[in-house]
C-alpha cells in the first residue's frame, strides 16, 4: 500500500508538478532571447561549447564529431568545450582546442562559468533543459544559441532553435529521427558553418600488443541498470567465441573491475582479464583487437573511435541511429542487436517520456520501481533468443576474416 502512494507521489512530481516548476523559467529564457543580432561568422574569433554536466562519456564523444569542421572552418578560431570530461576530450588533436574542466554537478557549472572572467563571440549550449540553459546568463557572449525549453517541457516531437542570433531556415532537431550529436551539428548549421559528421582526429596512440591477431574483446559490465545484459548470457557467448578458434578478452576499468574480475573467475580462466585506466589505452587495446562486443555505453563510443573493424552492440534502450554516427559505417563493420518487445517499450514508457527516443530521459525514482519487471522482460527476451543472438555474433565474427 505505501508502495502504491510513494509511486504515485513520484510520479505526481515527475509528470506534472516538474513540468510545471520549469514552466516560468522557460518563458523567462524565451523573453531573454527576443532581441535578435545578425551574425557574420567572420566577426566570431572564439567559440564556447558548454556540454552539460550530466551528459555521459558516450554523449560527449557523439558531439566530438562535429569538431572537426569546427575548428577547421576559420583560420585562428578558438574554441573553448565546458565538459566534465576532460581526459576525452584532451585526446583530440587540435592546437585550437581547449578544455574547461567542471564536476558532474550544475552547481559547480554556475561557480566556474561564473569565476570565468573571459568574454566569448558566440556561446552554444546544445540542450533544451532549463537547469542548463540557464548558465547561459552567466557566460559573457555577444552570441548565445541552444534548444527551446518548453518544446522538452510540453514533450514535443521535435526541439527548435532559441537564440539572440537572426537566423533563418533553421531545422528543428528531431528527437525520433537523429543522431545524437547532431543536437550540437544542428545549432551550428545554425549559425552558419558548414559542418558534418566527421571522425575526430586523435593525438598519436600507440598501439597495444596483444598475443594473437583473432582477440575478441567484451566489455561486459553496465553502470546503466537499463542497458544490462544478463551474465548467463555473456558467459555462453564467450564459450561459443572460444569455441571457434578466437580468443576472449575481458577489458574492464575501476568501475567495472570487481563486477569483470568475478565475471573471469566464473568462466574457469577460459578468459583473460585487461584492466584500463584511461581513454588513451583502451584505444591502444581496441585498436589491435580483431572484434568488439559490448552494450551501448561510453566503451561502444571508444571503439568507435579506436582502428578495430567489426563491433557488435547490444542496445535495450534507444535506437542504434541515435546513437551510432552515419560516418563510421565507412571503414566500419557494425552488427547491432536491438532488444525490444512491446511490453518491454510498455515499462519504458512507465519510467520515461523518450521512449526509444535519442534524448531517453528517464526518471531515477520511478526507475527503481519499474527495474524488477524490467530486468525480468530483458531475461525472458534473450532467453528466447539466446541462440539466434549467438548465431549472428559467431556469423559475424567469421564473416570476411
Amino acid at each position: 500500500m505505501f508502495e502504491h502512494i510513494n509511486k504515485k507521489i513520484v510520479i505526481f512530481f515527475y509528470r506534472i508538478l516538474k513540468p510545471v516548476i520549469k514552466f516560468p523559467l522557460a518563458i523567462l529564457l524565451k523573453l531573454y532571447f527576443v532581441r535578435k543580432r545578425k551574425l557574420e561568422l567572420d566577426e566570431l574569433n572564439n567559440i564556447i561549447v558548454l556540454i552539460p554536466p550530466q551528459n555521459g562519456l558516450g554523449d560527449n564523444i557523439m558531439f566530438s564529431y562535429y569538431m572537426h569542421d569546427l575548428l577547421n572552418s576559420k583560420e585562428k578560431l578558438e574554441v573553448y568545450i565546458v565538459s566534465p570530461y576532460y581526459n576525452f576530450w584532451k585526446v583530440l588533436n587540435y592546437e585550437n582546442l581547449h578544455i574547461i574542466h567542471i564536476p558532474k554537478s550544475t552547481g559547480w557549472l554556475y561557480k566556474i562559468l561564473k569565476a570565468n572572467k573571459k568574454s566569448f563571440d558566440l556561446a552554444v549550449v546544445p540542450s533544451s533543459y532549463v537547469q542548463h540553459l540557464y548558465a547561459l546568463f552567466l557566460i559573457k557572449a555577444k552570441y548565445k544559441i541552444c534548444y527551446d525549453p518548453l518544446d522538452l517541457v510540453f514533450r514535443k516531437s521535435k526541439l527548435r532553435i532559441l537564440s539572440n542570433i537572426n537566423a533563418k531556415g533553421c531545422n528543428a532537431y528531431d528527437l525520433h529521427d537523429s543522431f545524437y550529436g547532431e543536437l550540437l551539428g544542428n545549432l551550428l548549421k545554425c549559425c552558419g558553418f558548414a559542418v558534418s559528421e566527421k571522425i575526430p582526429k586523435l593525438r598519436n596512440i600507440d598501439d597495444y600488443k596483444l598475443s594473437t591477431q583473432k582477440t575478441v574483446i567484451l566489455f561486459v559490465y553496465s553502470k546503466d541498470k537499463l542497458r544490462e545484459i544478463p551474465d548467463y548470457f555473456w558467459i555462453n557467448l564467450c564459450y561459443s567465441i572460444i569455441q571457434l578458434g578466437y580468443e576472449v578478452l575481458i577489458l574492464y576499468d575501476d568501475e567495472a573491475k570487481t563486477y569483470s574480475q568475478k565475471f573471469i573467475d566464473s568462466l574457469n580462466d577460459t578468459v583473460k582479464g585487461v584492466y584500463t585506466n584511461n581513454i588513451e589505452k583502451t584505444i591502444q587495446i581496441l585498436n589491435n583487437a580483431y572484434a568488439v562486443i559490448c552494450s551501448d555505453s561510453g566503451f561502444l563510443h571508444i571503439s568507435l573511435l579506436s582502428k578495430v573493424e567489426k563491433i557488435v552492440a547490444f542496445f535495450t534502450v534507444v535506437e542504434p541511429k541515435h546513437r551510432i554516427p552515419k560516418t563510421v559505417y565507412t571503414n566500419k563493420k557494425i552488427k547491432t542487436i536491438k532488444i525490444d518487445t512491446p511490453k518491454l517499450k510498455n515499462i519504458l514508457s512507465r519510467l520515461s517520456s523518450f521512449n526509444s527516443s535519442s534524448i531517453f530521459e528517464y526518471y531515477p525514482k520511478l526507475t527503481e520501481f519499474y527495474i524488477k519487471t524490467y530486468k525480468e522482460e530483458i531475461e525472458n527476451i534473450i532467453k528466447k533468443n539466446e541462440r539466434e543472438y549467438i548465431k549472428e555474433i559467431l556469423e559475424f565474427l567469421k564473416c570476411a576474416e
